[in-house]
């Protein structure tokens, strides 16, 4: 029998903490391939069983590591898009822009979601992309139609590649926040996302007329 299916509730969320903890210090140190599921077991003191019961198989497991770190980031962002929409003030690409990157900014300096991302990144785009999608469909659907609205000259498809080449530079900055070649001190990451949001304004707001002469 499944050890917790006997135990009280706060007991079930203390088993699921642990399994997710030992996971991802695994999922980061060694990747995802070369961790089992019983040294994840054993390094949170459960049995296998365990595991199953609450996430259904490893993979499952690595997308509820991903979803404890972005989730939080996601929702906010739909919040301050939300607001956005909501207001009588019109949209900007720069308001838009915020509320996609500072909840970022504001979560990052607690969060191990360079890391898990970094790890991301070094894994099969079959296991990742899936994953990847779910995490972030619905953002990125929300955002894009925002977008359309405040870079109407731009084709769908266009704003597609633009906003996918806007997280790869997002993604790029978790893992350099500052420039590999610079000489200055470091910055906080939350003046590092003020360059990406200059950079991701022009790459925006570029005709795309102008690209295709």
């Amino acid at each position: 029998m499944i050890e917790a299916i006997n135990m009280c509730p706060n007991q079930l969320g203390s088993t699921q903490d642990r399994i997710l903890d030992a996971a991802e210090e695994l999922f980061v140190e060694m990747g995802y391939s070369a961790t089992s599921l019983r040294a994840i077991a054993q390094l949170a003191d459960v049995n296998i069983a365990a595991t199953n019961y609450h996430f259904g198989s490893k993979e499952g497991l690595l997308a509820a590591v991903i979803n404890r770190h972005v989730e939080p980031v996601n929702s906010e962002r739909l919040i301050r898009l939300s607001r956005l929409e909501d207001s009588k003030c019109s949209l900007t690409l720069r308001s838009l822009l915020e509320a996609f990157f500072y909840p970022l900014a504001d979560t990052l300096p607690n969060s191990k979601l360079p890391a898990v991302m970094g790890r991301m990144l070094s894994e099969p785009e079959s296991l990742t992309r899936p994953i990847m999608a779910e995490q972030f469909g619905e953002v990125s659907k929300r955002f894009q139609t925002a977008l359309e609205r405040v870079v109407p000259g731009l084709a769908k498809d266009e704003l597609n590649w633009r906003f996918h080449l806007m997280i790869g530079s997002m993604i790029h900055l978790l893992k350099f926040p500052n420039p590999v070649m610079n000489e200055q001190p470091p910055v906080a990451f939350k003046d590092a996302i003020e360059h990406l949001i200059t950079f991701a304004t022009a790459g925006l707001s570029q005709e795309q007329e102008f690209l295709n002469d």
